[in-house]
């Protein structure tokens, strides 16, 4: 059998101080793992700078003019699910990414978590150190954010 990977995309912000944001997931006591950076699927007809930007909006209620685009990653990364996963596409078994990395120029409170009442990703926020990321996530995304990282590491 084929395995089927959603398309997604992952969303890299980071502050002044070059910290990374990183958000509380509201399901964490399924993984273990409470921490992740925003991401989400690519919709039909949509670019990843279109679904990146949606996503932003979706998932921390910040506007465009609250980041500036700094870069697209140049691959896509994938991993695999525990177990296949069923969106309104269909079965996967895991997510093929790309990363956009945006530099925050607003202040926290330009972030409102609940502006997506439908679906609501995370209940609190905070700003980590680059080098402690990867060690806050579910074990099946850490190979993908040490990708990210190396790659947009040189542009914070």
């Amino acid at each position: 059998m084929e395995r089927k990977y959603r398309e997604n995309v992952g969303l890299m912000i980071v502050n002044s101080q070059g910290l990374v944001w990183m958000g509380e997931r509201v399901n964490s006591e399924k993984f273990g793992f409470k921490y992740q950076m925003p991401q989400g699927g690519i919709d039909k007809g949509e670019t990843v700078i279109e679904a990146a930007y949606r996503e932003l909006w979706e998932e921390t209620g910040l506007l465009p003019e609250k980041v500036e685009f700094v870069a697209e990653s140049k691959n896509w990364y994938q991993y695999d699910f525990f177990e296949p996963l069923m969106y309104k596409e269909g079965l996967f078994h895991g997510q093929k990414q790309k990363w956009v990395l945006f530099k925050f120029k607003g202040e926290d409170k330009d972030f409102n978590l609940k502006v997506y009442p439908e679906e609501i990703e995370f209940s609190k926020f905070f700003w980590s150190p680059i080098e402690e990321v990867v060690q806050m996530v579910v074990p099946f995304k850490r190979t993908v954010y040490e990708a990210v990282i190396k790659e947009f590491s040189p542009l914070i």
